[in-house]
């Protein structure tokens, strides 16, 4: 079995967030998307994110100002650096979180769920969420307004974004639909099949996505992307420094040179943080997808 590149997980660690205020629960408790229910403070001051989708959400709903600790990988919205650090996603530091006295933690379905019960066990409050679609994004930034008792900022955010999102749909779907790969890594070759992100992007910005019958994220072969024949690849750019970019990697490879993606040159390459991210700024990742599809 062939290991995916750390860069590749690092990406998908980035990438989580969602959750849901069911009815008929106590008033002060919340249940999360692993069917949790605690009880919220009744004033929420201090806050500690522990994923970058979660502190980008918690900023966009109005909650910025009471983050206490983030993730090394929460670099968005500027300014945010000046916020303590603890750890990765799945690697933050149980006592440096206690040690932030958070009224309220931020995790997702990500995080190490061994961490998240130490944490749990110590008394915080840890509320986890989970994102796979545009509309779990609309519904975690809902979740964020009742925790922190700022459901009117919340929603009027939501509005503004469910309206951009609407109007590019309706552009993005008045021509034919495209057959779409998304690649987030070439060696091998790792991609977006269902219930991700990126296949919610893709069927909403008016293309096929040849992999929907792969469940999330999986490995295939450059047979497969014969056979499957895209017409367009999108590309989750790479970070590191000094390697060779994906698309010209993908050019360079001899038995993919018939793909049609690949012979028109239909390749897009776009920002890792921006479309590897389920965050606020996702109608912006949208309409990125849009505009490739429908070049």
């Amino acid at each position: 079995m062939k290991i995916i590149p750390l860069m590749v997980c690092t990406f998908l660690l980035l990438a989580l967030a969602g959750c849901s205020a069911p009815s008929g629960m106590p008033e002060g408790t919340f249940t999360d998307d692993t069917g949790i229910t605690v009880e919220i403070p009744d004033r929420v001051e201090r806050i500690v994110c522990l994923a970058p989708s979660e502190t980008e959400l918690c900023c966009a709903a109005g909650g910025c100002d009471l983050l206490v600790g983030r993730t090394d990988y929460c670099n968005n919205p500027p300014g945010i650096e000046g916020v303590e650090t603890v750890g990765g996603p799945r690697t933050f530091a149980v006592e440096r979180v206690i040690e932030l006295s958070p009224d309220l933690v931020l995790a997702t379905t990500l995080s190490d769920p061994v961490r998240i019960q130490e944490l749990r066990s110590a008394g915080l409050t840890v509320v986890v969420f989970r994102l796979e679609t545009i509309d779990d994004i609309y519904r975690n930034i809902e979740s964020i307004g009742i925790l922190l008792s700022i459901p009117d900022t919340a929603e009027e955010l939501v509005e503004t974004l469910a309206a951009r999102q609407k109007e590019i749909e309706q552009r993005s779907q008045e021509g034919d639909r495209v057959r779409v790969l998304y690649i987030l890594w070439d060696e091998p070759l790792y991609v977006a099949g269902n219930n991700t992100f990126q296949h919610d992007l893709i069927t909403r910005a008016g293309g096929i996505n040849i992999m929907e019958d792969a469940e999330g994220y999986a490995t295939i072969s450059e047979e497969s992307v014969v056979n499957r024949a895209p017409e367009v690849i999108i590309i989750s750019r790479e970070h590191t420094a000094g390697l060779i970019r994906i698309a010209d990697r993908l050019l360079s490879r001899p038995s993919l040179a018939d793909v049609p993606a690949v012979k028109n040159q239909r390749i897009c390459e776009m920002e890792a943080d921006l479309v590897n991210r389920p965050g606020p700024r996702v109608i912006t990742a949208l309409e990125m997808f849009s505009q490739c599809i429908n070049a």
